[in-house]
């Protein structure tokens, strides 16, 4: 019946699918003086959260907003790239469980912001193979990694996606790619510019320093815990195998969108390991794959009653996670 119910895109199931958000964000809510226990990996967003939003409470607020615009964001990518196939609201869902995971120990506010800017991304990466015009889509996409990477920088290893999307999608092309390498340093440029014209380089050079500061952070998990986030982590590598095998069955498009995605998952990880300052918030990039690989798997399941335990177990980990750290 869940199954059924997750296979539509009725409006009912939007309610549903934001009633778990709050309710996995129920602990921030209720505590106004909320503050997280784990250092996220914000080096330029920093200053900008002291001046505009002093309580850690008040961003993690926003960044609540902003989960859900872009969990039902790739309900719009889906639709109109047809990723799925089917008109579902299993992309949001298996997005805002695992991004609502990181939100009790860490501020995601500024990985929702890089988030934000990477679906956008996506979506004129995609563009790029039904419209013209590519040089203008592919300096978009890199004006708007490189925007990111001010506010989160590990979101620069997301010049690598752009990079795929041009092998993938269509083929390499020297203009397209210097496009996005141009649109990629020129917000990064205006900054270091504003930091000279104030007289802030040594600021600057501070700043800069802190991305190659290794993240610390400890985790404190219980066993229960422990097994919730091994299911979550072997379900998702036991969907991505299955669906290696059965996406050669799916139209030739969702095919690259597949690839695509999995080249997302790779760049992730490896940031993860690249970048100094990246921290677990990492896995926020990694949802926007999950969330449409563990869709593609649920809709080719044949047994209905398997997949109603997957699915239930996979909402009741993420709760296990959040509600008994």
């Amino acid at each position: 019946m869940l199954l059924r119910l997750f296979k539509s895109n009725s409006p009912v199931m939007h309610l549903f699918t934001v009633a778990i958000a709050v309710l996995l964000w129920l602990p921030i809510f209720s505590n106004p003086q909320w503050t997280p226990s784990i250092t996220d990996g914000s080096i330029f967003f920093q200053n900008i959260r002291q001046l505009l939003l002093p309580n850690p409470w008040t961003a993690q607020i926003i960044a609540f907003v902003l989960m859900l615009i872009e969990a039902f964001l790739l309900l719009r990518i889906d639709l109109k790239f047809i990723i799925v196939e089917d008109k579902v609201i299993m992309p949001p869902l298996f997005y805002v469980l695992i991004v609502s995971m990181l939100a009790r120990n860490y501020n995601v506010l500024p990985v929702m912001l890089a988030n934000l800017l990477l679906m956008l991304t996506i979506m004129r990466t995609f563009n790029s193979e039904r419209l013209s015009e590519q040089k203008r889509y592919y300096f978009e996409s890199g004006l708007l990694i490189g925007l990111g990477s001010l506010l989160f920088p590990p979101l620069m290893v997301m010049m690598l996606f752009v990079l795929a999307t041009q092998f993938v999608i269509r083929y390499f092309d020297i203009r397209e790619f210097l496009a996005s390498v141009l649109g990629f340093v020129l917000p990064t440029f205006f900054y270091i510019f504003g930091m000279f014209m104030f007289d802030e380089q040594d600021l600057f050079w501070a700043r800069l320093g802190q991305v190659f500061d290794t993240q610390e952070f400890t985790l404190h998990l219980n066993i229960v815990q422990i097994c919730a986030i091994c299911y979550m982590a072997l379900f998702a590598l036991m969907a991505l195998i299955v669906m290696s095998q059965y996406i050669r069955m799916y139209k030739v498009t969702t095919r690259k969108y597949f690839m695509l995605f999995f080249w997302l998952i790779i760049i992730s990880v490896a940031g993860f390991f690249a970048v100094p300052c990246a921290g677990l918030t990492m896995l926020a990039f990694l949802a926007i794959a999950l969330a449409f690989i563990t869709s593609l798997y649920f809709m080719q399941i044949r047994r209905n009653a398997i997949g109603e335990i997957l699915l239930l177990l996979l909402i009741i980990s993420s709760f296990l996670v959040v509600y008994l750290f």
